[in-house]
């Protein structure tokens, strides 16, 4: 007989604490430095990695993902995306650091945004 393997190591019924285990195991997967949920005022939703600078990742990602300019040493962005999507009515930004190829990450990001509207039930 077969028994079925969970394959969440960790799972909450928490909203942000579930947000928390899906951000920290893609971050994981894909060997980045931080990610992070952020809407689109530049507030910080849920991430991992150095907080201090996910909060200033946040702020920054509106600007990034509308490619506004800002004055701003340009190595503070190093290996930095930042990736719009929806969940629901709400726009929100998902962002991920890190010295990996876009090919190696793209399986990450969208695990982390079909991950972030299952939680959320968008």
């Amino acid at each position: 007989m077969f028994i079925g393997r969970e394959r969440r190591a960790r799972r909450s019924d928490d909203l942000a604490m579930a947000l928390q285990y899906l951000l920290s195991a893609q971050r994981e997967r894909a060997g980045l430095t931080h990610i992070l949920l952020g809407t689109t005022d530049g507030i910080l939703l849920a991430y991992d990695g150095d907080r201090s600078e996910c909060e200033e990742l946040a702020a920054y990602a509106p600007f990034i993902a509308k490619g506004q300019g800002f004055a701003l040493d340009p190595r503070r962005l190093g290996g930095v995306s930042v990736h719009p999507f929806q969940c629901g009515r709400e726009s929100l930004l998902l962002v991920l650091r890190g010295e990996r190829a876009p090919e190696a990450v793209a399986p990450v990001l969208m695990a982390s945004i079909e991950g972030v509207v299952r939680i959320l039930g968008a």
